[in-house]
């Protein structure tokens, strides 16, 4: 079939499900893609959403498999949740395993004068947000991180989590950019490299640590140098040059700010005097801005093209054979998370979700 026979085709399935389906679009998603989805926005609000609907009951994810997993932990047991293409996977949730986060806070905890908390970002694995939430730990995304590393910080008797030391999984770029912002020195942090015997560390490197960084990235955003930082502001000097929190601390620390895909959507959205802009971001959601607000120049920070390979896995044939199947009665790639691990899981998802979120960017620099 053509793209437009498949478009038309995936438009009659949506006719057919009615109000049973709901279709969610993560703001990296292809543009074929997305105009398919009821819902766009990043993984959290997603899941929300999914949990939030009433009639539907077959919730189709155009994401990647832990969004999915959110989304099923989150949602009510009459709902489904389905992955187009269970190949899309995310590089960065699997650098970390539960057994392997369990292994470092046994190995902190052992060299710690205090208690070890974790804190796992949204991008991993529905095993290793319930284990944060077993060892007392939360979620966090990258709009609220900030606030989550402060509650966590804080005594037990005023609410906080009560640790000693953050651990935080499993992007390196995102803990240090945030401990940094919130005044820490570069001293405050050490690195755990779960390749090596007790990651590498020393008592006196966990000592002196606050927050302990997991040694994981973001292959899309670890794409951004200084050096694109650099060549946009030579290339027009009143750029506005804005980063997700995921990039290289080099890169956050010469850019303007740096914040979420949400942060980064309002900043634009709002940004009525700023004409120029380099976002350091997945290429899709850039151009799409750029389309949304014609009077500015909006570009991507890099000169090539920043994919996420992963989310492109979800495609309109994908796509439809999942609701040619559901149309069939017949559910496929279906998501579904245990519910002993679901259980823990929702409990550090409910930690996050409790905590707020900063609504502007971090200025940088």
């Amino acid at each position: 079939m053509t793209d437009a026979e498949l478009a038309d085709r995936i438009a009659r399935r949506k006719d057919d499900l009615g109000p049973s389906l709901c279709i969610l679009g993560h703001h990296y998603q292809r543009d074929e893609v997305i105009r398919f989805a009821d819902f766009t926005g990043d993984s959290l609000k997603l899941s929300q959403l999914a949990a939030s609907q009433d009639q539907a009951r077959h919730i189709v994810f155009c994401g990647v498999h832990f969004m999915a997993e959110s989304a099923d932990i989150l949602s009510d047991d009459d709902k489904g949740v389905y992955l187009p293409n269970m190949r899309a996977g995310c590089p960065m949730a699997d650098m970390a395993d539960d057994q392997a986060v369990a292994a470092a806070l046994v190995e902190i905890g052992t060299m710690s004068d205090g208690p070890v908390v974790p804190i796992s970002y949204v991008n991993s694995s529905a095993t290793v947000k319930a284990l944060t939430g077993r060892a007392g730990g939360a979620c966090c995304t990258s709009s609220n991180v900030r606030n989550v590393f402060a509650w966590a910080l804080a005594p037990r008797s005023a609410g906080g989590g009560g640790a000693k030391r953050i651990l935080a999984v499993p992007d390196q770029h995102l803990a240090r950019n945030t401990a940094l912002a919130m005044g820490y020195a570069p001293e405050a942090l050490a690195m755990y490299d779960p390749a090596l015997p007790a990651g590498g560390l020393t008592g006196d490197d966990v000592a002196r640590a606050t927050v302990v960084l997991w040694k994981g990235h973001c292959y899309v955003h670890q794409l951004f140098t200084a050096e694109h930082v650099r060549a946009a502001r030579q290339e027009h000097p009143a750029i506005r040059v804005i980063v997700h929190p995921e990039c290289p601390r080099e890169v956050v620390a010469l850019a303007d700010a740096s914040g979420s895909t949400e942060q980064i959507i309002r900043a634009v959205a709002s940004g009525q005097d700023q004409d120029r802009w380099a976002i350091g971001t997945e290429s899709h959601l850039v151009h799409r801005l750029a389309r949304r607000h014609e009077r500015m120049v909006i570009r991507v920070l890099s000169e090539g093209a920043a994919h996420c390979a992963q989310m492109a896995r979800i495609d309109l044939r994908h796509l439809l054979w999942v609701l040619d199947n559901l149309a069939e009665g017949i559910p496929v790639n279906q998501v579904t998370v245990p519910a002993d691990v679901a259980a823990d899981a929702r409990t550090a998802l409910q930690r996050m979700i409790d905590i707020k979120a900063v609504d502007g960017l971090t200025p940088t620099g």
